[in-house]
C-alpha cells in the first residue's frame, strides 16, 4: 500500500476515532430511548423507578421518572422511601452518568446541539446563579406536592382532585420534558384534531399556553447553551450532580499527561465543566460523564472510571 493511500485511509477514519466515546454515548442513549418506550414495540410498562427526566404518563414510557415519582408519594401523603434510596444510589455510584448517558432529554438536548448555530457561553459566576432554577423548581414541586399529600391526609380523594390538573405530579403542569414527550406524543400517536386542542385549552386556560411558552424558552437556550436545560432548570440533574462530589465513578484527571494544559477538553465540554481546575477528580456538579472532553484530550490525560 502507498504512503498516499494510507495517509488517506488514516484521515478518512480520524472523525471515527476522535469521537469514540461519543459514538457509544449516542448508541446507548438511542437503545436506552427504545425501551423506555417500549410500549411501541409491544413491551409492558413496569414498576420501575429510574433517575431520569421522562414523563410517566407518556403514551409510549414504560417506567416512572424519579422526580415525578417523588412528588406523586408526597402528594398521597406517603413518604418516597424507595425514591429516595433510588437517588442515593444511581447518584453515590455513578454521580450524574444517567444523565449524559441514559436520560431522554439528554439526548434531545445533544441532537439540537448539531443546529449549525455559534454556541454561546456564560461565566463562572452566572453559571452558579443560573443553577439557582433547578432549586426553585425542586422545591416548588415538592413544597406544593407536601400541601397536597397533606390535604389528601386530612379530606381525601376529594381534597386531593380539587386541585386538578396539579393534584398528582404538580411539575408536569409546566414539564418541557412532559411537553415534549407526553404531549406532542399523544398528539404524534392520535394527531391533533382540533377539537381535541380546543378542550385542552379550555381545561388546562393558560396552563397550556404558558407550558408552550416555557419549551420554547428552553428551545432556544438549549439551541444556542448546550444541554441548559440539564445545567440550569433540570430537578433530577441538579440532586445527581449534588453526589458528584463523593461518587464511586466519574471522570479523572492525570495532571502528569497535561504538562501544557491546551484546554481542548474544556473548549469540548458541553455543560462548562472547568476541568482543569481539579487535580484528580473532575467533582463538578455540571459534569455528565458523556466523555466529550476525553476524545478531544491528545494527551490521554482523562478517563472515565471507579475513584477509588
Amino acid at each position: 500500500m502507498t504512503k498516499n493511500k494510507e495517509k488517506n485511509i488514516t484521515l478518512s477514519l480520524r472523525p471515527i476515532t476522535n469521537h469514540k466515546i461519543r459514538i457509544v454515548r449516542i448508541i446507548t442513549q438511542l437503545v436506552i430511548f427504545s425501551l423506555l418506550n417500549g410500549l411501541i414495540f409491544g413491551l409492558a410498562r413496569v414498576s420501575l423507578i429510574l433517575p431520569i427526566e421522562y414523563p410517566t404518563g407518556g403514551p409510549f414510557s414504560t417506567v416512572w421518572s424519579g422526580f415525578e415519582a417523588l412528588q406523586y408519594g408526597l402528594t398521597i401523603f406517603t413518604f418516597p422511601y424507595l425514591v429516595i434510596a433510588i437517588f442515593g444510589l444511581f447518584g453515590a455510584v455513578a454521580g450524574k452518568t444517567t444523565c449524559g448517558w441514559a436520560c431522554p432529554m439528554g439526548l434531545f438536548q445533544d441532537l439540537f446541539s448539531y443546529i449549525p448555530i455559534k454556541k454561546k457561553k456564560v461565566s463562572k459566576p452566572t453559571e452558579k446563579s443560573l443553577r439557582s432554577f433547578a432549586v426553585f423548581i425542586i422545591i416548588f414541586a415538592l413544597v406544593f406536592s407536601l400541601v397536597i399529600g397533606i390535604s389528601y391526609n386530612k379530606n381525601g380523594a376529594a381534597a386531593k382532585d380539587a386541585y386538578g390538573i396539579w393534584g398528582n405530579i404538580p411539575y408536569s403542569v409546566l414539564d418541557p420534558v412532559a411537553t415534549i414527550f407526553a404531549t406532542l406524543f399523544y398528539y404524534l400517536k392520535w394527531g391533533i384534531q382540533a377539537e381535541t386542542l380546543g378542550a385542552e385549552m379550555g381545561d388546562w386556560k393558560f396552563w397550556f399556553i404558558a407550558r408552550i411558552i416555557f419549551l420554547a424558552i428552553i428551545l432556544i437556550l438549549i439551541t444556542l447553551y448546550p444541554r441548559a436545560y440539564c445545567r440550569w432548570f433540570c430537578p433530577t440533574g441538579y440532586i445527581l450532580g449534588f453526589f458528584n462530589r463523593f461518587s464511586l465513578f466519574g471522570l479523572k484527571i492525570n495532571k502528569n499527561r497535561c504538562p501544557t494544559g491546551c484546554n481542548k477538553c474544556e473548549k469540548a465540554c458541553p455543560v462548562q465543566v472547568p476541568i482543569l481546575d481539579y487535580d484528580k477528580n473532575i467533582t463538578h456538579p455540571n459534569c455528565t460523564n458523556c466523555g466529550e472532553c476525553i476524545d478531544a484530550c491528545p494527551e490521554g490525560a482523562l478517563k472515565i472510571g471507579f475513584r477509588f
